[in-house]
């Protein structure tokens, strides 16, 4: 075992533990202040906050693929002790971010001055609306800059110190919104104060930590590189248009619905596709404590164990994902029923459509960091774009055309990103590592065989069994859950059981040891 694997074996559970506990905190929080600001703002007044995320959305969606590019190449600098290359990554993405944010103070304020006539502000929320908009886009601009201080955290695999940022950011959002609401009554323009003085307050707290596990950088304006600007931008630009692709696919078939379809179909899909999101979040969460692991594996010229990591994740990724997954297709029927009605239980199949497909489509998810970390995204980005058009275009073809309805668009969907990541995902990441072609195929036949089998037998205990209330159906699917895991447990390897046990916390990982067969 290498100093790397063994940092990350310690490392590990504390990351995937917090980005766990940030995602709970996230989603929990969530569900419950939405109702309570509707409740104490009204709807009109509610329906501004996210007008506010809009203004900075666009270079929001910029800046984001240009940090990934940061992230990538300030690890690899850090990782191998190059102080003046790291010096030179940091400062120019600083400095850039900087002009960044100057620029867009006179098209926030140009924005912000015309409000009335961009949005519909209702004239007594109108000074509140203003004070959030200017809160919102200072936020934004502190946040912006504040990126740059986290990329070192992120070089250092430290993402439960990140993680744990962020749901201080989410509890005290929660705790200041109410307690000025409270104190001086519900009122827009608090939430402003509030976001704006938790960006203030996380950007000192990611400075000092930044600072913290990267001494050796120094602000310095004479670090500032232009080569440097186009390698970020180059990388970032792949990278957006990736994202671009991705929204392709991720985005457009609810407006599918509502064009070609009808309003009340396009109601129905987005209801039955909260399911779907669930699981790529899910999918998200896991892959993204991977992303620092494979980074630095890479920077430290460690590609036996990068590879090897890539393909155990995307093992275990899809045979734990295909447990879900496959209880979500065969009891689609009940869930439905009991979530949203009887009158949305007919709606079962596209829910079927929906999850099948993603067995594969997240499994391979651990595989995008391969292509970060290598820096060979151009390939991705034309082909994710590409293949989003086609989606598209197939969507409309389905829906419109064929009379597909609402089904169009989930199977145009589950056609072309099976299609995308079934083959050229695999295969891509497979060449560019300089391995044989099949290398990460193989990875990924456990899961979907499993998947298959898994499904048969549930379906066939589903025939029997008929859960009639949430009580029933939660332990018809830990049981049947239960049976999954271990059939799933049984299918990897010796090596892989062993690895997984050997990343898990000490006491649990003594329990395993003791309780679970290797």
């Amino acid at each position: 075992m290498t100093d790397t694997t063994a940092q990350f074996k310690t490392q590990l559970p504390r990351n995937l533990s917090l980005q766990v506990l940030s995602f709970i905190v996230s989603v929990g929080i969530g569900v419950w202040l939405v109702p309570y600001l509707v409740h104490h703002l009204g709807r009109a007044a509610y329906g501004l906050i996210p007008i506010a995320g809009i203004m900075t959305q666009y270079v929001n969606l910029i800046s984001h693929n240009i940090s990934i590019s940061l992230n990538r190449f300030l690890t690899i600098a850090l990782q191998q002790n190059d102080r003046k290359e790291a010096n030179s990554i940091f400062n120019t993405a600083l400095f850039s971010y900087m002009a960044i944010a100057v620029i867009q103070v006179p098209i926030f304020g140009l924005i912000i001055y015309y409000a009335n006539s961009i949005f519909t502000i209702p004239a007594e929320l109108y000074r509140d609306a203003i004070i959030l908009l200017v809160c919102s886009a200072a936020a934004f601009l502190i946040n912006l800059v504040r990126s740059v201080f986290r990329a070192p955290i992120y070089a250092n695999n430290r993402l439960d110190i990140s993680r744990s940022i962020d749901i201080g950011r989410q509890v005290f959002r929660l705790v200041g919104i109410m307690t000025l609401f409270f104190r001086f009554g519900p009122a827009l323009r608090y939430v402003g104060y509030v976001d704006l003085t938790i960006s203030i307050i996380t950007c000192l707290i990611t400075f000092i930590l930044g600072k913290r596990f990267a001494p050796m950088l120094k602000v310095d304006f004479h670090s500032y590189d232009w080569r440097k600007v186009r390698q970020l931008t180059e990388m970032g630009g792949w990278l957006l248009l990736n994202h671009l692709g991705s929204l392709l696919f991720l985005r457009v078939d609810i407006w599918v619905c509502n064009r070609f379809v009808s309003a009340e179909g396009a109601g129905d899909y987005a209801a039955v596709l909260q399911w779907s999101n669930l699981i790529r979040l899910t999918g998200g969460v896991m892959a993204s404590v991977l992303g620092p692991m494979i980074m630095i594996y890479y920077a430290r010229s460690e590609i036996a164990h990068l590879i090897r990591l890539s393909q155990v994740s995307v093992r275990v990724f899809s045979l734990a994902l295909a447990i879900p997954m496959t209880l979500l297709c065969v009891f689609s029927q009940s869930l439905l029923r009991l979530w949203l009605g009887d009158a949305f239980a007919r709606l079962w199949p596209l829910m079927v459509v929906m999850i099948c497909h993603l067995a594969i489509n997240i499994g391979v998810m651990p595989l995008f960091s391969v292509q970060v970390a290598v820096n060979r995204v151009r390939w991705p980005g034309i082909v994710t774009l590409v293949m989003g058009v086609g989606n598209l275009s197939l969507a409309i073809y389905f829906a419109k055309y064929l009379g597909w309805g609402i089904y169009g668009p989930a199977i145009a969907g589950a056609i072309v990103l099976t299609l995308k990541n079934a083959l050229f995902t695999p295969i891509y990441g497979a060449v560019i590592l300089h391995q044989p072609w099949y290398t990460f195929l193989k990875s990924y036949v456990s899961g979907l065989a499993f998947f298959l089998v898994f499904m048969v037998l549930t379906y066939g205990v589903s025939r029997h069994v008929h859960p009639a209330s949430w009580g029933q159906l939660l332990v018809t699917a830990m049981i049947v859950g239960l049976v999954g895991v271990v059939i799933a447990w049984f299918i990897l390897s010796k090596r892989d059981r062993r690895l997984i046990i050997g990343v898990m916390p000490g006491r649990l990982r003594d329990l395993a040891m003791r309780f679970i067969p290797v």
